[in-house]
């Protein structure tokens, strides 16, 4: 029986976990029917192994053609494999954060305090502009000694080009913004809001009898409506750990305080409340602009 380069043609990290046995086995059942075809199965089955659960795997049609030992077997490799491949995983987050925090040391110390003094300014510029730094993270993000040394060392050409291309972006990015919202603002209160839209929005908590609720769309729709966004602000002020009608000064300084403890470039950062940081204080910057617009 000729033998066909099935294991070497697929090199698969869990064929290194698999006995001699079991790939002989497994190069058997590939010669004795439609070998293409089999091919592209036994292929299909080793993909899926990262992400099945042990009993669906172990249940696949494919390996019912094998006897009961061969199957525990093949189980017990495989488990293995993914045994490995966790602790692995384990290991290079954990080498991952030891590096970052290695990085953030190494920052304190080497970088000079004017140019400290320099990053948080820049990044102060975004906030204030736009509520929020992704500008400043893709351009000042120095996740890495080599990163943090070009800085240090870079020319003075070379920082006064890089800091007025990330004033552009900025701005192109504000004055984008406001057109866009200046516009959805325009036009919604061209349209109106009527009943509909109030009900639309409030999806299961709307009335239940649309049709006598909407003769008493004058006084009880304003008041549904009204305490929405209420709610949403007061949710906003919330997230951002200040007492309700702050004004926003005292909600800059905060949310400044916070992004700087939450953020994920940082050791112990946290995204998701990043997020919500960043979206609770952009959601108080709309409820002012509104005023403002309104006033």
């Amino acid at each position: 029986m000729t033998a066909i380069p099935f294991f070497a043609a697929h090199p698969l990290p869990v064929f290194s976990f698999l006995s001699p046995e079991s790939k002989r086995q497994l190069e058997q059942y590939l010669l004795t029917g439609n070998t293409a075809f089999r091919e592209k199965k036994l292929l299909e089955f080793f993909k899926s192994i990262d992400w099945l659960d042990d009993a669906t795997l172990l249940g696949d049609r494919l390996l019912q053609k094998f006897s009961p030992g061969f199957r525990r077997q093949l189980g017990r490799e495989i488990a293995h494999y993914r045994q490995e491949k966790l602790s692995s995983r384990a290991e290079n987050a954990q080498k991952r954060e030891e590096y970052k925090l290695r990085v953030f040391a190494y920052f304190r110390q080497h970088m000079p305090p004017a140019d400290k003094a320099l990053l948080e300014s820049l990044r102060d510029f975004e906030l204030d502009l736009t509520g929020r730094d992704v500008n400043w993270r893709h351009y000042f993000t120095l996740d890495s000694f080599k990163k943090i040394d070009a800085f240090i060392q870079a020319s003075h050409e070379e920082r006064q080009t890089l800091f007025a291309q990330f004033r552009k972006d900025v701005e192109t990015y504000k004055k984008n913004y406001d057109k866009i919202y200046n516009a959805n603002y325009t036009a919604e209160a061209q349209r109106g809001f009527t009943f509909d839209d109030w009900c639309d929005m409030m999806g299961d908590e709307a009335p239940r009898n649309h049709h006598k609720s909407r003769s008493h769309q004058g006084s009880g729709s304003r008041q549904g409506y009204a305490s929405r966004p209420d709610n949403k602000i007061l949710q906003a002020f919330q997230t951002l750990g200040v007492s309700a009608g702050a004004s926003p000064e005292v909600v800059k300084k905060q949310y400044r305080q916070m992004t700087l403890q939450y953020h994920p470039d940082l050791p112990n950062g946290n995204e998701e409340k990043m997020k919500a940081i960043v979206g609770a204080y952009q959601e108080l910057q709309r409820y002012w602009s509104t005023q403002a617009v309104a006033l």
